[in-house]
């Protein structure tokens, strides 16, 4: 059962040329009552009386050309600077035929979980329990909006629980529209990543490879490349890390996982990579990329940017790839971006119907 929500929703605006769904209240602020609406994947998700199907009439993408794909680009904490920051990278991108619009998790409100806890926006994620009440707190939002799109990023670097919320949901929906459906005819797909999980993914598909060996058996070998991440404050290291080898199947222990080098920090907390000045922030930005490096046993050939607040800052990364390695070498190393590399791998999927 998700979190309750009291009369307020989720509706979309446009800043631009750009779509921006943000909370709406629609009556009085959120004050715990036995009349508090319920949200459950076995009941409406919110009564009539909320204007839900006027909501929905407005939120409703039919008035997008039929080869354009909706993805709904979501910032779990609250702040619409760090959205702000994203529309511009993603447009750079150039995907034809995709849509993207942006949610921020709203500010002032709250939601009641079934136990009688109160939550409220996060203003920065900066640790597991912080990504976990943000999933509690902005499922309610978000509920509703998931019939709309078929693509869904979760924008925070960590092992974010609402993209799993979000695919329960996904698979619900496509379980309720397949019984109505002719077996002959496919339910349309949704998909659902955050920037954690396509991250890592595509740190391992640039630096993998099979190389043949000098053994006369023909055979060959893994490459010994790793990748790692720079993440924000010292908090991540163990997180992040736990995170990457339970992904990768490791049981949670990250001295298992051979193609991880590991996690460095720059000690700011997602927030504060945009209130800090700016060169202080690229030096620690540097001073982490140069830890990582010269700590690992293996070859560094990739760091993912461990944060959706660090889009932009390749540059100060690359700097302390080359002041590791030497510029030759420095600027072989692949510098992921987790926002990036979701659009793209949802950008394939809706496309592709996987």
């Amino acid at each position: 059962m998700f979190p309750r929500l009291a009369d307020h929703h989720a509706v979309a605006g446009w800043v631009g040329n750009h779509r921006l769904t943000s909370p709406v209240r629609y009556r009085r602020p959120f004050a715990p009552s036995s009349s508090t609406p319920t949200f459950d994947r076995d009941s409406p998700l919110i009564p009539k009386t909320l204007g839900i199907l006027k909501i929905l009439k407005i939120l409703k993408m039919s008035d997008l050309p039929p080869n354009v794909k909706s993805i709904l680009v979501i910032n779990p904490n609250t702040s619409t600077h760090m959205t702000n920051a994203l529309i511009p990278v993603l447009d750079s991108l150039g995907h034809e035929g995709i849509q993207f619009d942006y949610y921020t998790a709203p500010a002032s409100e709250s939601v009641q979980l079934t136990d009688g806890r109160v939550m409220h926006g996060v203003p920065s994620i900066d640790s597991g329990e912080d990504s976990v009440r943000s999933a509690l707190y902005c499922m309610p939002f978000l509920e509703p909006l998931v019939s709309e799109y078929e693509g869904f990023i979760v924008a925070c670097f960590s092992a974010h629980p609402l993209v799993g919320m979000l695919k329960e949901k996904v698979r619900s929906i496509e379980d309720e529209e397949s019984l109505g459906l002719p077996s002959e005819m496919k339910v349309k797909k949704k998909y659902v990543t955050g920037i954690f999980e396509a991250g890592v993914l595509a740190s391992l598909g640039v630096i993998s490879s099979f190389q043949i060996t000098e053994d006369p058996g023909f055979e060959k070998a893994q490459s010994r490349d790793t990748f790692g991440i720079i993440s924000t404050g010292k908090a991540w290291e163990a997180e992040l890390s736990k995170a990457v080898a339970n992904m990768l199947g490791s049981s949670g222990d990250p001295k298992s996982t051979g193609r991880f080098a590991g996690v460095e920090t720059t000690g700011l907390t997602a927030g504060e990579l945009h209130s800090t000045p700016p060169g202080e922030v690229r030096k620690r930005l540097v001073e982490a990329t140069e830890r990582l490096i010269k700590g690992a046993p293996n070859p560094v050939g990739a760091i993912c940017m461990g944060c959706a607040g660090m889009v932009g800052m390749e540059d100060a990364v690359r700097e302390g790839c080359v002041r590791a390695y030497g510029r030759q070498r420095g600027n072989q190393v692949r510098i992921v971006d987790g926002v990036i590399a979701a659009a793209g791998m949802l950008a394939t999927a809706c496309k592709a119907g996987f």
